[in-house]
């Protein structure tokens, strides 16, 4: 039984989502966005969430109303707004008649007041129009649930409307969903950067249709238009990753009007009428509905030629009497079962264990998602409220902040998949996967070439908190993933251009650097960021994988099996040959070789020796447990060694160096107590002994000093790296990267760990400089970037590691910010 939304219920879905990110048309609009550097791409300051399931299709609609950016393949990133989808609102009172989209720019635009409340994963938006009295409240949400990984991973995202006549007369009212059909749209195997601006609808058409189910097979109120793709026999069939069926779905209550138009041409004719009245194409469809709250229903449906773009569109309308409201819902269900790589290798979605992979139960899905809606939508109001109204001190802005940085969790080109769908070739079967063809989960690090990487080992440590807090099963299908690495021995050579050799794609004991690109074949040929750098060399994988695996084990409650204790036990090995035997930390002796890769870090580094230190206090709570005495007594020489070095050459005083020499030996980062920060929240702070609070809170303390306030007051956050009367280094390596610039994942992270130490002011003021950049200042919401500077650029947008604005939450309930720490 559906028990719809109360109107006390949706007054306080409005007030809690006053704690997003707020647009009120043209008054927020950022008057000098932040602009992309070179080799990144830019899709502007008007970017809105994401509509659709985790590793499902989905799209975004700006701020300003219009769908404008398409991951329908998983992994392509498309922007351009498309008019041709949209969401329309007819009225008449007394008479007087009027039609508007939702949306303050382009076609049909609105005019009068509207603001937009964007508090992951729901974008609300409130609608007055000039000098008619009628109010109109909008809400486009997924249902990301958390905890409900069945709920998330659903192929849906809903629309709904609802109307408040103010008027003393009764009000006509008609809300309707316009959407192309996108079947067939495969992109090319390209960057963001170098993709064009107008994909569709170039591209063909061929065989795209539209069906309704019989009125005998709906109940009163309901309605569904089928969006198909046939073959050359007129049969549906799934062989790509852009087949399947798309679902216009609208139901409620029986006294409403339903309609439909199953198909009409989504561009007009170059004839001699007007678009309006040229038949069965949009204009025509939209102005029908724009007269009389009705569309035409003409009932009739073709299969498109290739250049003919068709589109479908579903209505419902009422009679609104005087001070009462109405609420008109709809739902889209993107069927498209199967995801397929740039490789060619195919695999089912998660919601085919459930719904099949043959696309045959859409309607199923609608109507799941339909009784579902008003328990999915309060479901998630009960955590937007856990977190606003829990014991993180951030403001309700900033905890706004930290909910909307989940974009990407469902934007971030994000998969999740049952099991391998393999396809026979003119070879014959394909190679079965690498890491197995049951199931897997990815996130990508960002959409631009040198990090379009799936699962990147560096990234992870900052990034998965946020993911396994809500949906863990995601969140632990990585850690299985980066288990199975270990092992594995793939000798095929590739070049490494900065050296000039070849070197094997990955050694045994060594975490790769990723899982895989987009375009390649993921969770089969792995380490794809084996070319510029040998990832092979890289110091900070083994320990930072190392001591993030014991914290999601700790905080999951979760013990290690044998078989996963011997995974662990091979990368500590590798480890321990990583290292100096003398000092047992790693000494950095090539370019590039940990996730600050566009640093020339020479000698023992803060960073890595850090993870060093906590990953073996890890290893000898993992040993005692597994009775591996040996190694216990190795982690624990090593420790003392390790910490006596670390102190001896890093500690100047005041704050720990980036490194003991080279160009970066005077300089502070705040990412070089990270491993201690991390062991802390582990409850393995007993074991690494070192170095004190105090010391920790000093380098904290220089971070505020040296990067934060020197670096033009604080406004943009702290630099990634600075020294004591310095804020700019030229570039290493060939580029200006990670000098000069605030990583605003980096940034979260000390906000974290500032605190986790008792610095509660300072964590305080970066947030809010972080908030302001992102939100306001920059134009970045939605989209943050990998970096920005002073010079209003940012660099690589929607990039993983931002997600680390999470460990705050974490400080809070886990570490020393929880009453029950320690315990």
């Amino acid at each position: 039984m559906i028990v719809r939304t109360s109107r006390e219920e949706a007054e306080q879905y409005g007030k809690t989502l006053r704690a997003g990110h707020v647009w009120n048309g043209s008054a927020r609009r950022v008057s000098a966005p932040f602009s992309a550097r070179a080799g990144s791409h830019d899709d502007g300051p008007l970017c809105g969430l994401f509509l659709g399931g985790l590793g499902t299709p989905v799209c975004s609609r700006n701020l300003e109303g219009r769908f404008s950016r398409w991951h329908l393949q998983s992994g392509y990133h498309v922007n351009q707004i498309i008019d041709e989808a949209f969401a329309g609102f007819h009225w008449n009172l007394d008479g007087t008649c009027g039609y508007f989209r939702l949306a303050e720019s382009g076609p049909a635009q609105f005019s009068g007041v509207r603001k937009v409340h964007s508090l992951f994963p729901v974008t609300r938006e409130y609608y007055r129009p000039e000098n008619v009295p009628l109010e109109l409240v909008a809400e486009f949400f997924s249902p990301l649930v958390p905890g409900d990984a069945d709920a998330t991973t659903l192929p849906v995202w809903y629309v709904s409307l609802t109307v408040q006549n103010n008027a003393p007369h009764p009000l006509e009212a008609g809300a309707t969903l316009f959407w192309p059909n996108f079947l067939g749209w495969r992109q090319q195997p390209m960057t963001s950067m170098d993709r064009p601006e107008r994909c569709w609808p170039s591209q063909t058409h061929a065989g795209n249709s539209a069906a309704a189910v019989p009125s005998a097979d709906l109940s009163p109120g309901e309605s569904v238009v089928l969006q198909q793709r046939r073959t050359r026999f007129h049969r549906p069939r799934i062989r790509s990753d852009m087949d399947g069926q798309v679902a216009l779905y609208t139901w409620g209550p029986a006294n409403h009007s339903v309609t439909e138009e199953r198909c009409f041409k989504a561009e007009q004719n170059l004839i001699e009428r007007a678009p309006r009245d040229q038949g069965h194409t949009l204009a025509w469809a939209e102005a029908a509905f724009a007269r009389s709250g009705r569309l035409p229903e003409t009932g009739l449906s073709w299969v498109a030629l290739w250049h003919e773009a068709l589109g479908s569109a579903i209505a419902r309308s009422t009679t609104i009497l005087p001070g009462e409201s109405e609420r008109f819902d709809f739902a889209v269900v993107m069927d498209l079962p199967l995801v397929q790589f740039g490789g060619g290798r195919t695999w089912r979605r998660r919601y085919c264990a459930r719904y099949g992979s043959e696309a045959t139960r859409t309607l199923e899905i609608a109507r799941h998602a339909a009784t579902h809606r008003d328990s999915y939508r309060r479901a998630i109001d009960r955590w937007h409220r856990s977190v606003l109204d829990g014991s993180n001190p951030l403001p309700a802005s900033q905890r706004g902040a930290m909910i909307n940085e989940l974009y990407f969790v469902n934007g971030g080109g994000t998969v999740w998949v049952s099991d391998w769908a393999p396809q026979p070739g003119p070879e014959g079967e394909e190679e079965p996967p690498l890491l197995g063809p049951g199931e897997h989960t990815a996130i990508l690090e960002g959409y631009d070439t040198g990090y379009y990487y799936y699962n990147t080992a560096d990234l992870w440590p900052y990034s998965w908190y946020a993911i396994w807090n809500l949906w863990p099963d995601f969140s632990r299908q990585i850690f299985r993933d980066l288990l199975k690495t270990i092992p594995l021995h793939i000798p095929e050579k590739k070049m490494i251009y900065r050296t000039d050799t070849l070197a094997p794609v990955l050694v045994p004991g060594k975490i790769p650097h990723d899982l895989g690109s987009v375009m390649d074949d993921p969770w089969h040929r792995i380490n794809g960021y084996q070319m510029r750098d040998d990832s092979n060399l890289w110091k900070d994988h083994n320990p930072a994988f190392i001591l993030s695996f014991f914290l999601e084990r700790r905080l999951s409650g979760e013990n290690l099996t044998l078989e996963e204790w011997g995974s662990v036990r091979e990368a500590a090995l590798f480890m321990f040959r990583q290292a100096e035997d003398s000092t047992s930390l790693p000494l950095h002796d090539e370019f590039g070789d940990s996730t600050w890769d566009n640093l020339g870090v020479r000698g023992y580094a803060a960073y890595s020796g850090s993870f060093t230190i906590g990953s073996l206090a890890a290893l000898i709570r993992w040993s005692e447990e597994f009775q591996d005495r040996s190694l216990a007594e190795e982690c624990r020489n090593r420790m003392k060694r390790a910490l006596s070095t670390y102190m001896e050459v890093l500690w100047n005083g005041e704050y720990f160096r980036i490194s003991d020499r080279g160009k970066y030996a005077s300089c502070v980062m705040a990412d070089g107590i990270l491993g201690f920060f991390l062991a802390d929240l582990a409850g393995l702070g007993d074991l690494v002994q070192g170095p004190e609070v105090e010391l920790l809170r000093s380098h904290l303390e220089a971070v505020h000093r040296y990067c934060f306030r020197q670096y033009h007051n604080g406004r943009y956050g702290p630099l990634l790296v600075a020294a004591p009367g310095s804020t700019r280094f030229t570039g290493d390596g060939g580029d200006e990267l990670q000098v000069n610039e605030v990583l605003p994942g980096s940034a979260w992270m000390t906000v974290a760990m500032m605190y986790h130490y008792g610095l509660p002011r300072e964590a305080s003021e970066i947030a809010e400089a972080l908030t302001n950049v992102i939100y306001t200042e920059g134009g970045l919401q939605f989209r943050t970037p990998a970096a920005w500077n002073s010079e209003g650029q940012f660099r690589a947008p929607m990039n993983m590691r931002p997600l680390s604005v999470w460990l705050v939450e974490a400080v809070f309930r886990h570490g020393k910010g929880d009453p029950h720490y320690g315990a």
